[in-house]
């Protein structure tokens, strides 16, 4: 199994004369089959984010992924492929299919390996699982 997650970067600002800085905000988190509970990753938020915030933001890419592989060890994912909307979008244009979305992410995105992942081989692999 794979996670997927798009984020969208917002670069730093000065509006009002007030300085906000980058920030990367999830925007879908999913896995082969649907999208995870959004109860589940607001609660996991608050470990990773502890200055509050409601948006899923992170400061940097790297907490970010931080975030993303918590959940890679719950499912047992192989990896979390992670890609910004504007990539995203880039490469969605020229998807046809289910297949092809697979392709966008494993052209433009990023894909962070699970180092706790171990693969279950052949048929006592599969029952065991």
């Amino acid at each position: 199994m794979k996670l997927y997650l798009i984020y969208h970067f917002q670069s730093s600002h000065n509006a009002d004369n007030e300085f906000r800085p980058a920030k990367y905000r999830v925007l879908y988190f999913f896995n082969d089959d649907e999208f995870l509970d959004e109860s589940s990753l607001r609660s996991r938020y608050k470990d990773f984010a502890p200055e509050g915030g409601e948006d899923l933001s992170f400061q940097s890419l790297d907490l970010m992924k931080d975030f993303a592989m918590s959940f890679a060890s719950e499912f047992e994912a192989e990896e979390v492929r992670l890609i910004s909307a504007q990539d995203y979008n880039v490469g969605q244009d020229s998807v046809k299919d289910r297949k092809g979305l697979g392709q966008v992410f494993a052209k433009y995105g990023e894909a962070v390996v699970n180092p706790e992942f171990k693969k279950r081989g052949g048929i006592f692999g599969k029952l065991f699982r």
